[in-house]
């Protein structure tokens, strides 16, 4: 029984790490820190290119989710009244929350 509310509070704990947010400061240092382990040393040429490619890595990734994320809603909204895919819900693995909606969306779902 131990053993379970010591699985229990573990998966809890790295649940809620998942959704913390990083600090523009942290993510600089993580991103110095990443720029010097690939050898580049700070305050060159070399080190600010690398700097700047992560960042816009970074970007690109922002704002390919925010677009796979349009599609998912659009796609679960398309789908309401399809009795051959459940109603979204936070059971569905694959389903995310649409704050602004208050709906939930996912690529194997319907919204309602």
């Amino acid at each position: 029984m131990r053993s379970y509310v010591t699985l229990s509070v573990l998966l809890s704990l790295t649940s809620l790490t998942g959704c913390q947010s990083i600090s523009p400061q942290e993510q600089h240092a993580a991103d110095q820190e990443t720029c010097s382990g690939y050898g580049y040393k700070p305050d060159s040429r070399a080190f600010a290119d690398c700097m700047m490619s992560v960042d816009v890595r970074r970007q690109n990734e922002a704002s390919d989710q925010r677009d796979n994320d349009a599609m998912m809603k659009n796609l679960s909204i398309r789908r309401n009244g399809n009795k051959r895919y459940p109603v979204c819900s936070a059971s569905i693995m694959d389903a995310n929350l649409d704050i602004d909606n208050n709906a939930w969306y996912g690529p194997n779902c319907r919204e309602k």
